[in-house]
């Protein structure tokens, strides 16, 4: 007969896959800091694993997020250290992996109706799940209304969970397709910015958009496609030294939602 920890060690085997995520509902979490943010936002797992050896002495922080989903009757099951060494790869983030309902799709069309003047940071197939949390935190960080995954970009894959260091829970965020997407802006008056290594507008000649800015970010390697570049209503280009041609994408972001925030507060 299994023990009760290993469906729950299988359900979040599943969810190291976009497939299995999407099959069965649910994304992981990995570590005491991830749990802490979670619960702090009030998106408590259903079910949770622990190291053998920290169920048996655990930390002053460990204790707190025990107690805390024993408040709420979440099940907590102690997997022996090698097992839960094997789940996380030897990472040190500490002996917790929670499973999470992934949240319910968000409809844009009626978040964009419901929020004047936002500011929507677009990953446009960034393929990196490193990459995709860092521009979530950096969205959220730099004040971020919405953070929008498109074109293959991944928010739930558990790196760019354990990246976005909990901004995860924190910014609303939306998954869909560029035509999807592009279909809905259309019937808004939000501006729509992306980036290019030349022939753009200097970023600090760039404001916000009256009725709000969409900021599109492309993937590590190429950018972004020809075909949206000729759909955005606006190019902008950050100065660099010479002898580089161009930024990461989650530096690039973050100059330029730095850079939007600074120029409204401006003229605030």
């Amino acid at each position: 007969m299994s023990e009760p920890w290993q469906s729950v060690r299988t359900m979040i085997e599943r969810t190291a896959t976009a497939k299995g995520r999407a099959s069965s509902g649910y994304f992981s979490i990995e570590g005491t800091r991830l749990h802490e943010r979670a619960i702090r936002a009030s998106a408590w797992p259903t079910a949770v694993l622990i190291a053998d050896s920290m169920w048996q002495k655990p930390g002053e922080r460990e204790t707190a997020v025990l107690h805390q989903l024993a408040q709420q009757n979440i099940p907590i099951h102690p997997i022996p250290n090698a097992e839960m060494e094997r789940l996380t790869q030897g990472r040190r983030l500490g002996g917790l992996l929670g499973l999470l309902p992934l949240p319910k799709p968000l409809n844009l069309a009626n978040w964009l109706a419901a929020h004047s003047a936002p500011t929507l940071l677009v990953a446009v197939g960034v393929v990196d799940p490193g990459n995709v949390g860092g521009l979530i935190r950096t969205a959220h960080a730099l004040g971020a209304d919405l953070f929008v995954a498109a074109g293959g970009s991944d928010p739930y894959h558990p790196r760019a969970v354990r990246t976005s260091m909990g901004s995860i829970f924190k910014l609303p965020l939306v998954t869909t397709t560029l035509p999807e997407l592009f279909a809905t802006l259309r019937t808004t008056s939000i501006q729509t910015i992306g980036t290019v290594a030349e022939g753009g507008i200097a970023l600090p000649n760039v404001a916000q958009g009256l009725r709000g800015t969409a900021v599109f970010m492309g993937s590590e390697y190429f950018g972004l496609p020809n075909e949206l570049i000729d759909q955005l209503d606006i190019l902008v280009t950050i100065p660099m030294s010479s002898g580089i041609d161009s930024f990461s994408v989650n530096a690039a972001a973050a100059i330029v939602l730095y850079e939007l925030k600074r120029s409204s507060e401006r003229k605030s």
